[in-house]
């Protein structure tokens, strides 16, 4: 492989760009998302001061305005330095590019994907505000005389069936019952294109909010009344009404500013999704061609990161284009046993018929349902914003805002009884276990429906260790990377750990952030991480799977092999080639990366040359 400084002494663009799916996602052209290629970032510490080594300068050239997706900071440290190479966000950049053409723009795109220091770059997909779910508003009230809705919002209750409707709730009237159930002590965010109408009467004021000019409207007014509208005798109620309510006004960038402003534990609900260019024939799609807002890339990797390193719930709409997520057109992308964000993506049910809604995403990636039809909650219009409801709010728009409040009342009472935080992965899991299917039995196509009651009963049995592990989606063949294992003991116990590397090194570990070698390899091969935590008692055991990607072309340095973590080098001037390098043997060595373990004296390697 080329070294990056042979790359700028050459032209700044060769002739080949990535290829890109046949249907891409609409574009915006309001920015381009940038993801530079490893090696181009300068080193560690040059990076906390925000410096850039001459690859980076190069970029700067193209694009001037570029800036990057996370900004430099003194106060950051380590930890928290690694927590962000481990999902790419120390990669990304963005471009501005509202203020130039069509064409522009796309000419732009072109120049950057050809550039041999970008690994992708894509427009901002153009993404949707579901306001096509917006339920019809009924008759103008006054304040004095607004009614209890709660006994039509049958969405709160439990399994059994109200006529004319064939799928019962999610139990939250059996969950207020429970400390905690109710939301107390917890926050929950919504992140939409508008925002909701904090006049309304039966409406919370923001607690937090990122904002940048985001107008009232009816779709967010709708999904914060389903999760908080107020417990006071009239109107709706919300599923956690005691919950603090938050704000994004949607954005990638905004989405990760919002990491800092969030604990773990705290619940994210996305109520998004973005329009593929139509047809979008390979799946089948004519017309609204909807899919999950995680089939953006960098978006996936900020809520990646938002799960594994933060413990934040995120729950997003599935979307609302009846495709079959597990199409072989998507190549796996969702699958989850190849990949797994740990977000929950929700279906939609037509409670009418107690089966999947025809609009609604489907596949194994779709862990939970509820109501998608018919949903009683609060909205917003011009000519009335202070007390207006619907009984017609639909789509996975509807569904994605019961399945929050789900989550945040099961954290709330997990809170509130003593358990801590739940980590993402594990409350998903737990409300899949206790939910309940379409009443065809299906429990495959879109999940099951959460059932509170049977969720918190099975949460309150025992006290078994808790926890999530963070590690990079995919490595270089020999990179050194990172991986972290965030835990604790409900029962306040002391936790031991026993890492398994398979098909790295070390193979095995005992501490809470490990630092691993992946193999190399001349193909792209799969490996597996995985930490079992032990109370003494429980032993709880997380696994991750990581992609190894092989050097482009399948080879460094000629007819030199590459050097090999797990190898014994014991012969004197042995060459191995590592990073577009080539190094010599000096003294024996296993485990010690020649860019790291070179000097002309005293080190096991001799310094590296240039591959030729």
């Amino acid at each position: 492989m080329k070294s990056m400084n042979k790359w700028l002494g050459a032209m700044l663009f060769c002739v080949a760009s990535l290829p890109l799916l046949v249907s891409a996602a609409t574009p915006d052209y309001s920015s381009v998302m940038i993801l530079v290629k490893r090696g181009v970032l300068s080193s560690e510490s040059h990076r906390q001061q925000g410096s850039s080594d001459e690859s980076l300068k190069a970029l700067k050239l193209l694009v001037p305005d570029i800036r990057p997706l996370v900004p430099a900071s003194r106060e950051r440290t380590n930890a928290q330095l690694q927590a962000l190479q481990r999902h790419r966000l120390d990669r990304y950049f963005m471009v501005d590019t509202h203020k130039l053409t069509e064409n522009q723009a796309e000419s732009l795109l072109d120049k950057l994907r050809q550039s041999p220091l970008v690994e992708s770059a894509e427009f901002e997909p153009r993404v949707e505000g579901m306001h096509e779910d917006n339920g019809k508003p009924i008759k103008k009230l006054a304040r004095k005389s607004i009614p209890d809705f709660t006994g039509q919002q049958n969405y709160l209750q439990g399994k059994a069936t109200v006529t004319p409707y064939k799928i019962g709730g999610v139990n939250a009237v059996e969950a207020w019952k429970v400390l905690g159930g109710r939301g107390q002590d917890m926050q929950v965010v919504s992140a939409e294109v508008n925002r909701w109408a904090e006049e309304h009467v039966d409406l919370p004021k923001a607690n937090l909010e990122i904002d940048v000019g985001a107008v009232t409207g009816a779709h967010d007014t709708a999904s914060a009344g389903i999760i908080a509208s107020q417990q006071n005798g009239f109107g709706t109620t919300g599923i956690v009404p005691r919950a603090k309510l938050g704000y994004l006004h949607w954005g990638t960038d905004r989405l990760l500013q919002l990491a800092d402003k969030l604990r773990e534990g705290d619940v994210v609900q996305i109520g998004v999704h973005i329009r593929k260019k139509e047809p979008f024939s390979e799946v089948g799609c004519t017309v609204n061609c909807f899919v999950p807002i995680e089939d953006n890339r960098t978006v996936r990797d900020i809520i990646t990161y938002l799960v594994e390193e933060k413990g934040v719930h995120v729950v997003l709409a599935a979307a609302n284009g009846n495709i079959n997520l597990d199409h072989p057109f998507f190549n796996g992308y969702y699958d989850r046993n190849a990949f797994d964000s740990g977000a929950i993506y929700a279906g939609a049910v037509d409670p009418k018929t107690g089966l999947r809604a025809s609009f609604s995403e489907y596949g194994s990636r779709v862990d939970l349902f509820s109501w998608g039809r018919n949903v009683t909650t609060t909205t917003w219009s011009v000519s009335n914003p202070t007390t207006n409801y619907t009984h017609t709010f639909s789509g996975t728009s509807s569904a994605n805002p019961i399945i929050a409040g789900v989550v945040a009342s099961l954290q709330g009472v997990a809170r509130a009884k003593g358990l801590g935080n739940i980590p993402p992965k594990e409350l998903r899991k737990l409300l899949v276990e206790t939910g309940y299917p379409q009443i065809n039995g299906d429990s495959t196509e879109i999940g099951v429906q959460p059932d509170l009651e049977v969720a918190i009963k099975k949460m309150l049995e025992d006290k078994p260790p808790t926890g999530r592990l963070a590690v990079p989606e995919e490595v270089a063949s020999g990179e050194i990377f990172s991986a972290h294992v965030y835990a604790g003991s409900p029962a306040n116990k002391p936790l031991n750990y026993l890492w398994t590397a398979t098909r790295f090194a070390p193979p095995i570990g005992s501490t809470e952030t490990m630092s691993f070698t992946a193999p190399t390899v001349t193909a792209d091969t799969r490996g597996t991480l995985s930490v079992a935590v032990s109370d003494g008692t429980h032993t709880l055991t997380l696994t991750e799977h990581i992609n190894i990607k092989a050097p482009a072309g399948g080879g460094e340095c000629g007819e030199i092999p590459a050097w090999d973590a797990g190898k014994k080098y014991v012969t004197y001037d042995e060459e191995v080639a590592h990073k577009g390098k080539k190094y010599k043997q000096n003294y024996k060595s296993v485990n010690k990366p020649p860019d790291l373990y070179s000097a002309p004296f005293g080190q096991p390697w001799h310094p590296g040359v240039d591959c030729p």
